[in-house]
């Protein structure tokens, strides 16, 4: 019902139930790129200034309610790797 407290399962399933929102991290030609849901971030000029804005921008998204992953290419070619879910890692990151 509508007022009702939701139970630990039900904040669970509502958490389970957001939208995803990765953040890709990713070395260019021109530099180090972010990238999420269409915008365009950078370029920076090396990897650590990258993930360091990717992990603001999906903080904040976090906190408007998706769920937030930074995710980083270590070099062109390679896969990409998760370095930081929001509402699990510490923010700012350690």
């Amino acid at each position: 019902m509508l007022g009702e407290p939701v139970s630990d399962a039900g904040q669970e399933l509502l958490m389970d139930a957001r939208t995803e929102l990765p953040f890709f991290v990713m070395q260019t030609h021109s530099g180090w790129m972010v990238r999420a849901d269409g915008t365009v971030y950078g370029p920076y000029s090396c990897s650590g200034t990258a993930l360091a804005e990717a992990v603001d921008e999906a903080q904040a998204a976090g906190l408007f309610g998706f769920a937030s992953v930074v995710l980083l290419r270590p070099a062109i070619g390679q896969p990409y790797a998760v370095r930081w879910l929001y509402g699990h890692d510490p923010y700012p990151p350690i």
